[in-house]
């Protein structure tokens, strides 16, 4: 996200990291706006706009689009991003569906009648993470897991063929294992980590690191013209125009 001060991230108690990659949170100090930039998983947010006496339930569905964010002074945003597997927890079935999804106020209290409860004044990053905690459980595959971790650490450079024989899966069953607890492709979910890799790469090149031929060629694509195609669909710029001071959400194992 492009946003100002007053947006802080830190890890989820043990208990909800079984769930949870990051607990977040966000209070504007003052009016902007800011760019949200796809990265494939769930959140479950509550809001609570400036001098509101109620507050607002989130749910968002895989993320595979950029969107701009307006918000006034004294909004407030707590936010649980799940890990990429445990989409199912929030949608079930629905996951399949639920791509750039969002569900907000009454609309997502009727689809998960078990966060009700959050929707207070003063409700904490804590109780959201016990709420999440007490939803029916979503075991995920392990050869899933080992496959998100391999497209992680290569970049998202695997294609579904290679992960699956990574893992010992056929390539339909893996597949079908993406789109039952991720939401996405492994396609989708690779093209995204991919235009992360390289969105690291050529922000570092502005201290010294590498040039923008050079980081497309290390994140994996065919040219410059390639990387700048993903750029436009993932983040709705070019390369050169990369927004200052964009904080680029945590992807954990993918290379440096």
């Amino acid at each position: 996200m492009h946003l100002p001060a007053g947006y802080r991230e830190q890890s989820p108690s043990p208990l909800a990291a079984r769930h949870v990659e990051t607990a977040w949170s966000f209070c504007a100090d003052a009016a902007g706006t800011g760019l949200v930039l796809p990265d494939g998983r769930c959140d479950i947010i509550v809001y609570t706009p400036p001098g509101a006496a109620a507050v607002d339930l989130v749910l968002c569905g895989p993320a595979t689009r950029a969107f701009s964010l307006s918000f006034e002074a004294g909004a407030r945003w707590i936010g649980l991003r799940l890990r990429p597997e445990r989409g199912a927890l929030i949608w079930g079935e629905e996951l399949v569906r639920a791509t750039d999804r969002v569900l907000r106020g009454a609309d997502a209290m009727a689809y998960l009648p078990a966060l009700a409860p959050l929707c207070r004044l003063g409700v904490t990053g804590a109780e959201i993470e016990t709420a999440l905690d007490a939803l029916p459980p979503r075991r995920a595959d392990p050869g899933l897991t080992r496959s998100l971790e391999a497209t992680h650490l290569s970049g998202g450079r695997l294609d579904v063929d290679r992960l699956a024989r990574h893992v010992g899966l056929t390539t339909r069953h893996l597949s079908r294992l993406w789109r039952a607890h991720v939401g996405l492709s492994p396609k989708t979910y690779a093209q995204i980590i991919r235009f992360h890799r390289a969105l690291r790469l050529l922000r570092d090149e502005l201290g010294g690191g590498l040039t923008p031929i050079a980081a497309a060629y290390e994140a994996g694509y065919a040219d410059q013209a390639h990387m700048a195609r993903a750029f436009r669909r993932f983040g709705g710029f070019a390369p050169s125009g990369i927004p200052e001071g964009l904080n680029l959400p945590g992807m954990p194992g993918m290379p440096g």
